[in-house]
């Protein structure tokens, strides 16, 4: 087996010519790290409510980078004790008795957490030397990383979002984040759900309208979809100006380099109350419910033809997708899902009930008990489950008559 890795010190007492070699294992050197946070002035921290097991979560967030950190209990524990005065040796041992078991790999990940978000006190990396990294290695990883930075470039954010959606807010926005308008979209909800209905037994010619052209209905469809997500991540960003947070920035990418998608960073919102966060979440719904019911209304209205098909199919797909954003059952982290876990108090829900799933068979062969929170975990991995199996027969069930129709 080899040695343990060691540092070698040159040292020398007062009075003395010579040096001494001193050596020191690395590992008591980094037992003796002592890491220090930023000064208070330069980091905000957010309590969360409490989830059901009585545990509460934290919102750390970075004033000067702007960025945020979820943390855990234990994270809390370890933050409050990253003053530059106690050792990794020293909150290891307070986090040992505080928690009954401690690993210090632990430790190491969240530094690496408070290190990406520029919470540590640390010296500044030389720019040249990072410039000089980019250079490195072989021709093809450097011809690769070129033709992801051309690529990356059909991506574009603004970073003086908020100061434009300040003004948008100022300016009328505000009209959109009110209770009065809540109502009226409501209203519109039932008044399309009346059009639906009585539209309903014309829904085989309207099929058949739109399987005659497909190009121009999948062109103008798609078109209003993507106008309806510019709208959607615009009014959460107006959403997040009615209570006087920020927003980070917007822009647009590539989702897995295919999927266009637009996007406001409202994280700021986090250190707001729950009741702002749920609030926020949910006004970009409305614009597909909104969108959905103009067009459902607008059907009804029309003379049969293709404008009409044309209306209802986009009403179905932005009352579709307005059901996918706000339903919190599909394992998808949008916005119903975020509703949920704000509501629940459970910031991490998804990933707590997907790291249960395969310990569950043998808990529950080994007759142990399930706590608050993991019932709550294992009734939305039902639910989710269900939803996906149904959202999927329903869907091929519409296929199969629409097939039936075309013939």
């Amino acid at each position: 087996m080899s040695d343990p890795a060691k540092l070698e010190l040159l040292t020398r007492k007062a009075g003395e010519s010579g040096f001494q070699v001193q050596e020191v294992q690395s590992s008591q050197v980094y037992y003796l790290f002592r890491p220090a946070r930023l000064p208070e002035t330069e980091w905000e921290l957010k309590p969360q409510p409490r989830s059901p097991d009585g545990s509460r979560s934290y919102i750390l967030r970075n004033r000067r980078l702007d960025r945020y950190l979820l943390l855990s209990p234990k994270e809390h524990f370890l933050w409050e004790r990253f003053d530059g005065r106690n050792s990794l040796m020293d909150i290891g041992r307070a986090f040992h008795f505080e928690f009954g078991s401690f690993d210090y790999s632990v430790i190491r990940q969240f530094l690496a957490k408070l290190h990406y978000a520029g919470l540590l006190e640390q010296p500044a990396v030389s720019a040249l030397r990072r410039s000089l990294a980019g250079e490195e290695g072989p021709w093809w990883a450097r011809t690769f990383r070129a033709a992801m930075k051309l690529w990356g470039r059909i991506s574009f954010k603004t970073s003086n979002a908020d100061r434009y959606c300040s003004i948008l807010y100022n300016r009328g926005g505000f009209l959109l984040i009110h209770p009065v308008t809540f109502s009226v979209v409501v209203i519109l909800a039932v008044a399309a759900i009346a059009a639906v209905v009585r539209l309903a037994p014309e829904a085989r010619e309207i099929s058949l309208r739109l399987a005659a052209w497909p190009f121009l209905s999948t062109a103008v469809i798609v078109g209003a979809l993507l106008v309806a997500a510019m709208l959607h991540v615009l009014v959460h960003a107006l959403a997040c100006k009615a209570y006087g947070r920020r927003v980070r920035e917007m822009g647009f990418f590539l989702l897995q380099g295919v999927l266009p998608t637009f996007y406001a960073d409202v994280t700021d919102i986090f250190m707001a109350s729950r009741r702002a966060r749920v609030v926020v979440d949910l006004a970009g719904p409305m614009v597909e419910v909104v969108f959905g019911s103009l067009a459902f209304l607008g059907a009804f209205w029309s003379e049969p033809g293709m404008a009409q098909s044309l209306l209802f199919g986009a009403g179905i797909l932005f009352w579709e997708s307005a059901l996918l954003n706000i339903y919190p059952f599909n394992f998808l982290e949008m916005d119903g899902y975020n509703i949920l876990a704000d509501l629940l108090a459970m910031p991490t829900l998804r990933q707590q009930a997907l790291n249960l799933f395969p310990a569950l068979p043998g808990r529950l062969r080994d007759g142990k008990l399930l706590g608050k929170s993991e019932w709550i975990q294992v009734g939305y991995l039902t639910l989710c489950l269900i939803s996906v199996l149904a959202y999927i027969i329903a869907h091929l069930d519409a296929i199969g008559l629409k097939m039936t129709a075309a013939h």
